[in-house]
């Protein structure tokens, strides 16, 4: 009967390690895919401050047309200014310079808060170049590893599982018809009973004969509450 026990025992850490690997399994798409979106949040960061960096030197290029287009307007206006027959004229063409080079000190102080946020970016993008860089390498990592140990308890779970069936077989007959009559009704068909005394299945105590019994390892013990196997174990 030791032998037995010993089985089921074997039968119970292989039911479990699959389990846990199922489990493990299972949450390995969910795991790579956050790893993913890290990855993809990390090099949106340093393609929207590239793309900034771009947006800038545009800008900045838009204004320098801006102030071409001040200096002709206010030309014109200075030329204009000689041919003019009235003080009315006059005064409405001094207006128009003076609003142009208001217009145009505005636009040299965009200028300037661009250049300012232009160097203030190239001061920082080679520093979070090398830290996207070495973060997407950490991650790509991390998910080669969750990779690797996926198609590792593949090739773990192909064994344990025929190991499992194998030693359900071996059981005699009696033993393995109520395992798996028990297993069918219940996820958890076998519990390891220690000095404690509680079944691990439904946590009820089992009285101190039991307990006594399967201290013995010589006959088949369900527990009286669940009807799970009990084995002793120190």
């Amino acid at each position: 009967m030791e032998e037995v026990l010993e089985r089921l025992v074997k039968i119970k850490d292989l039911d479990e390690e699959i389990k846990k690997n199922e489990l493990f399994l299972k949450n390995i798409p969910e795991k790579i895919n956050a790893l993913k979106k890290e990855i993809d949040r990390k090099n949106n960061q340093l393609n929207q401050t590239k793309n900034r960096l771009a947006e800038i030197k545009k800008s900045y290029k838009l204004k320098e047309g801006d102030i071409v287009e001040n200096e002709t307007k206010v030309s014109k206006l200075n030329q204009q200014i000689h041919t003019v027959k009235t003080n009315e004229e006059y005064r409405a063409i001094l207006k128009e310079i003076d609003f142009l080079k208001n217009a145009r000190i505005s636009i040299e102080e965009e200028m300037i808060n661009l250049l300012e946020e232009e160097e203030k970016i190239k001061n920082t993008i080679g520093n979070l170049e090398k830290e996207t860089k070495e973060f997407v390498e950490k991650k790509s990592r991390e998910i080669q590893e969750l990779e690797a140990q996926k198609n590792q308890i593949i090739a773990d779970q192909d064994k344990n599982k025929f190991m499992f069936q194998d030693e359900i077989k071996k059981l005699p007959d009696d033993i393995r018809k109520i395992y798996e009559r028990i297993k069918k009704a219940r996820e958890k068909a076998i519990c390891i009973v220690t000095d404690e005394g509680i079944c691990t299945g439904c946590y009820t105590n089992i009285t101190p004969q039991t307990l006594n019994e399967l201290k013995k390892k010589d006959r088949f013990v369900l527990c009286d509450s669940c009807g799970r196997i009990l084995i002793y174990g120190s």
